[in-house]
């Protein structure tokens, strides 16, 4: 590729330093149609998997209807463990963990042999996402690959050397949630 395709988006670098430093946004918050796991150590009837309801709500054992939709698995566990300890349980230990994210989502448009949206998991990669669609169409251009990505109230458009990122001379970045990923047609 000449000088050119050597040429690399500095968003791009920031977006990638950004996942080094371990300052990339939590996306974990659930929403309807989310599954999560609850265990409560020692208490296997009090343990199992829960869907969110489209009112953001489970029913969960002793402790009733609780509104789940925007709270964290760690604000899950805290409530589930206060319900527990209110006259059920001596000290419950309640672990919370996501098993599928249904009401978030990536995008994967363009030249892609299947685009569309795909559910959002914690460690989805731009690999990851061109995987799902089925990889790219013969007049991808896949090095000039767009990002968008939601940040403070404002939309971030990253050019991504897509082709780089596949062979390993360029770091894979992982996505958000609302991440949308754009292959655009080749000029020849």
């Amino acid at each position: 590729m000449g000088c050119a395709g050597d040429r690399v988006d500095p968003a791009y670098e920031a977006l990638v330093a950004q996942q080094t430093t371990g300052n990339t946004p939590v996306a974990g918050s659930l929403g309807p149609g989310d599954k999560f796991s609850l265990r409560v150590h020692d208490e296997k009837e009090l343990s199992g998997d829960f869907t969110v309801s489209s009112d953001g709500t489970v029913n969960y054992p002793f402790v009733g209807r609780i509104y789940v939709s925007g709270m964290t698995c760690g604000e899950i566990e805290r409530t589930v463990t206060e319900g527990l300890a209110n006259g059920y349980l001596l000290n419950p230990s309640v672990s919370c963990s996501v098993v599928e994210y249904n009401s978030k989502k990536v995008f994967v448009f363009g030249e892609v042999k299947k685009p569309g949206s795909y559910p959002y998991s914690s460690n989805l990669t731009l690999v990851d996402a061109f995987a799902l669609a089925g990889g790219v169409t013969a007049r991808a251009n896949a090095n000039s690959t767009k990002l968008t990505r939601r940040v403070q109230d404002a939309d971030v458009q990253v050019r991504v050397p897509m082709q780089e990122v596949v062979e390993g001379r360029r770091a894979n970045v992982r996505l958000l949630p609302g991440d949308i990923i754009f292959v655009p047609e080749s000029a020849f």
